[in-house]
């Protein structure tokens, strides 16, 4: 049984990654021990018979110590813990996107400095137990002070919020033996990949700490398992209500960035790029997001979220089959409207740099549906059995194949005029010359695609552990396009630096191709990720380091005349262009008692249409905590 696991934390750019490690439960426990931390009551046949009237007449004569026995078996049972944590931390590099007319900052300072108090509750009366994983979080620094009046409230002045991880009810042996029922906020956590899980999908990702991926949120749920034996159980998972993800702030540069369209045909995107290209370039009309709405699924029936599995153990080997249908908790475009502004204005820095107005744009962001089929396997290989010094070999392998819905986008235009040229009010024209605007172009095509995490683990001695994993699909990626499946996402675009060719382009042929300028990268990339654990000073002095590495490379394209079409040029993952890595060491040590200090350092590499090089991953950071755990 896999019982050595790391706990990660990877930042994002609207989600990256990097590892922080703990130990975890191991990956399918008997009932009796059923998802380690979560587990509420256990079944106690001593109390049961104990509580049993007894008579040898046949009726029901209760003693006074028959009444001792059954206050006895129904005693109430509290276990509680806690934890103080403190966390500073600093951003070392800026981080910037955008001009002076659209212009977003992440200043270098202090990025966090949050007072944390955690408290877990569990009180069990037989078969019925409820449990309670609540965090108090203090963020240290006053939000929204925008007039004295604010100054008298302390929810502006040392603002707090309560975050809920489990809050439920559970009744074990509900009618029958073998059957659990579990009511409230809850965390189901069924994948085996160490932090890095697609088939973890009922809770929605909290990637609002960059420190902490891999977190999720706790989630309201009806929970019914049924143990075949004591190995073997088959769950049913029924969500209510939809949980959007937690993003983190540096997210917000990504509107900065209108050049990322998103849309997978290529006609349609290419003209895109040489239309608004031209409007900035021609008629000094720059493309700025000025609006972004959240469209959340309606609180329907037909909205719940439903999930089942089946789990168990096969040769000491833990396996599960699942199968989730729900939405992707990443929002996905789904409408633009595009106006124009024709306001002149320049730049306060710089009277000589101008614009004659701007090309506003308002975006709708939508979570589309998914089906998701998932597997899950982890053990030992008996590598020991090979050789008398070389211990088991950890292994994990959770794969995930996705069945999305077709997502597309609306686009509309208003009344916009680039130097004489009227683009009419109305929904785009996807067709171009042909009749008819077409159909709607796909941000998410309906085919399937997959995302797994390989990973190995083995420890060398009690001080050394080291960890190694192949993912494939960071939780932000979604769609087919992969080394299986063509597909890619835009990382960056524009158009060729010549005036004539634009105006053809755009005015003339209404076609971008032979204008538009290209960064692609695949939808779903791969990485390696790589830890290592080394324990000193009696164990309590850990030195860790954690790597991720893209994988994946780049593609530069654009339209080559000499060769009369569109060319792609490949940057391999340790080329200057397509490189990209994030760096994690960390110091701690253990004082005893629950004393715990660590400093350590974020570090993402990488050009800025990479995924770890990209402003809206936050930069680097360094960071210090202080950790009470009682």
């Amino acid at each position: 049984m896999v019982r050595s696991s790391i706990r990660a934390a990877w930042p994002t750019a609207l989600v990256l990654a990097l590892s922080t490690a703990t130990t975890v439960a191991q990956a399918q426990p008997d009932r009796d021990d059923y998802e380690g931390e979560d587990d509420a009551t256990d079944t106690e046949a001593a109390e049961d018979e104990a509580a049993q009237p007894s008579s040898d007449s046949g009726e029901a004569e209760w003693s006074d110590s028959e009444f001792d026995a059954e206050d006895e078996a129904d005693e109430l049972e509290i276990e509680w813990s806690g934890r103080v944590q403190s966390d500073l931390r600093f951003r070392v590099d800026k981080q910037s996107v955008g001009s002076w007319v659209d212009y977003r900052e992440l200043p270098v300072g202090i990025d966090r400095n949050e007072n944390l108090l955690g408290l877990r509750f569990k009180a069990q009366f037989g078969d019925v137990a409820a449990v309670a994983d609540l965090d108090l979080v203090l963020y240290g620094y006053s939000q929204d002070i925008e007039g004295i009046g604010d100054l008298s409230r302390r929810e502006k002045v040392d603002p707090y919020r309560f975050e809920a991880h489990r809050l439920y009810v559970e009744i074990k042996d509900l009618f029958v033996p073998g059957f659990d029922l579990r009511m409230g906020q809850q965390l189901i956590l069924w994948g085996v990949g160490d932090q890095f899980n697609p088939t973890n999908n009922l809770n929605a990702d909290d990637l609002e700490d960059v420190l902490l991926f891999g977190e999720q949120q706790g989630n309201f749920m009806v929970r019914a398992d049924y143990w075949l034996d004591d190995d073997w159980s088959v769950t049913g998972v029924l969500v209510p209500i939809f949980k959007p993800a937690l993003l983190p702030r540096s997210g917000q540069l990504a509107l900065a960035m209108p050049d990322r369209i998103p849309i997978v045909d290529e006609y349609v995107r290419h003209r895109l790029h040489t239309e608004l290209g031209a409007a900035r370039v021609l008629a000094g009309h720059p493309t700025v997001v000025r609006d972004v709405s959240i469209e959340l699924p309606e609180t329907t029936l037909e909205n719940m979220q439903l999930s089942y599995r089946i789990g168990g153990t096969i040769g000491e080997q833990d396996v599960g089959l699942s199968y989730y249908r729900g939405r992707t908790d990443f929002p996905i475009a789904k409408r633009n409207v595009n106006t124009q502004d024709s306001t002149p204005a320049c730049n306060p820095d710089d009277p000589s740099d101008c614009i004659e107005g701007t090309i506003d744009t308002a975006v709708t962001l939508h979570y589309p549906e998914m089906h998701v089929y998932g597997f899950n396997m982890a053990g030992e290989l008996p590598t020991d059995k090979i050789a008398d010094f070389l211990s088991a070999i950890g292994y994990r392998l959770e794969v995930a194949l996705i069945v999305p819905q077709r997502a597309e986008m609306e686009i509309v235009m208003g009344d916009i005029d680039i130097m004489g040229y009227q683009i009419p009010a109305g929904e785009y024209d996807y067709n171009g010359r042909d009749d008819g605007i077409g159909q709607r172009p796909a941000v998410v095509e309906a085919t399937p695609f997959a995302k797994w995490t390989v990973g190995l683990d083995y420890t060398f001695t009690e001080n050394l552990y080291a960890n190694v994993q192949w993912v494939h699909g960071l939780a932000d990626e979604y769609g087919a396009g992969d080394w299986i499946t063509e597909g890619y996402a835009v990382r960056a675009g524009g158009i060729v630096e010549d005036d004539v060719a634009i105006v053809t382009c755009a005015l003339v042929d209404v076609d971008g191709r032979q204008c538009a300028v290209e960064t692609l990268r695949s939808r779903i990339a791969d990485y390696l990720v790589t830890g290592i654990d080394l324990r000193v000073l009696q164990q309590k002095l850990l030195l860790r380091l954690f790597t991720i590495f893209d994988l994946s490379g780049v593609w530069m394209v654009r339209y080559d005349p000499a060769v009369g079409q569109r060319v792609k040029e490949f940057h391999g993952p340790f080329s200057d262009e397509g490189f990209g890595a994030v760096i994690y060491p960390e110091v701690s040590y253990n004082f005893g008692n629950g004393l715990d200090l660590g400093v350590g350092a974020l570090v993402q590499l990488g050009k800025e249409h990479g995924k770890f090089g990209d402003p809206a991953a936050g930069g680097s950071l360094a960071w210090a905590r202080t950790r009470f755990n009682f």
